[in-house]
């Protein structure tokens, strides 16, 4: 099952980066991106190609640091190529670029191919799969899931969260529904206890081709597909127990953003009244106003906060100008949800 396999992922790789965590120490001062890591996630992928694609077709900007680590043929020009040499390094066709090797831009190796980046402060491996799933940012001390962990090959059913109570995975969770580009879409927030041992949040991005009754298991439920990399958008998250923050996730091109920290909520989160604590910050940036406009009608369809370790539900209401906001120049909505 999902749920279970990646409960007790995050379990291990929380154990086992936390013996490495105190070893890092992480300047507050800004430093280069490392060499193909363009989006900052100490990981060299599809993602960051994926950006330069964007970048050369006039979507995406890059600050001076993305471009310099984007430069990865030393040309001083950025475009497909660069993208290309990406690709083949992520698939291990090439171990280093014209440019130089990653290693060269300050990278240092732990162990089992697994590096930390003092630029990011990122702890992973270079193709961004992580540690089971999972990586771990030493600048903010938090867990997450890796840009390319295996568990976006499972896709997303209703029957995760109804089964996550057994393994002590009490959370809030609420379903946005819209309709875009002939596809039925869902973002879905998570907040709440994960194990005995972590506090964390979730922003999952799904879609459904119409019609596409394939993923409509015997007994009805849906299946959702992640999002594939052309249908990625930006998510930012910052969470908040009681007006602390516990940390924040900076704005990256997204299927799965998340955040795990050590601590325990009162009761282990298994009523409403402990989940609630926690309060969710986040702003979603779509690929056009159209997509944009169909996220905000579902945003405002929301009527509920579902708690899956009780069944139960609790009103809630997103209201633009109250805990909504929306930057129309951006493509961009920022929510509070609590």
């Amino acid at each position: 099952m999902k749920i279970t396999k990646s409960i007790v992922s995050l379990v291990l790789v929380f154990s086992i980066f936390a013996s490495m965590a105190a070893f890092f120490t992480v300047g507050s001062s800004a430093a280069d991106n490392s060499l193909g890591d363009v989006n900052s996630d100490a990981a060299i992928n599809s993602f960051d190609a994926l950006m330069i694609v964007r970048y050369c077709t006039g979507v995406e900007e890059l600050t001076t640091a993305e471009l310099k680590a984007a430069d990865v043929d030393g040309n001083k020009k950025i475009n497909s190529t660069d993208a290309l040499y990406i690709l083949h390094f992520s698939v291990g066709k090439i171990s280093s670029f014209p440019a130089g090797a990653p290693v060269d831009s300050g990278r240092i190796e732990i162990v089992g191919g697994f590096w930390y980046d003092p630029a990011t402060g990122k702890v992973t491996n270079p193709d961004g799969s992580g540690l089971l799933g999972f990586s771990y940012d030493a600048r903010e001390g938090v867990f997450y899931a890796s840009s390319n962990a295996w568990q976006r090959t499972f896709g997303y059913t209703y029957i995760y969260d109804i089964a996550a109570p057994v393994i002590i995975c009490w959370f809030d969770t609420t379903r946005i529904f819209f309709e875009y580009d002939d596809k039925e879409w869902m973002v879905q927030l998570w907040k709440g206890q994960y194990g005995w041992v972590l506090i964390g949040a979730e922003i999952g991005l799904y879609y459904r081709d119409f019609g596409d009754n394939t993923l409509i298991d015997e007994n009805g439920v849906n299946y959702f597909k992640c999002a594939d990399d052309d249908l990625l958008i930006k998510m930012s998250m910052t969470l908040y127990r009681n007006n602390t923050t516990l940390f924040s996730r900076g704005q990256q091109y997204s299927w799965w953003l998340t955040g795990f920290v050590p601590g325990a909520l009162n009761n282990f989160g298994s009523t409403p009244a402990d989940t609630q604590e926690l309060t969710l910050d986040s702003t979603l940036t779509f690929t056009d106003a159209d997509m944009m406009e169909a996220f905000i009608e579902g945003l405002e369809n929301v009527d509920k906060v579902e708690h899956n370790a009780t069944f139960s539900a609790r009103n809630f209401e997103f209201e633009k100008g109250v805990n909504y906001y929306v930057n129309r120049a951006k493509n961009s909505v920022t929510f509070t949800w609590q």
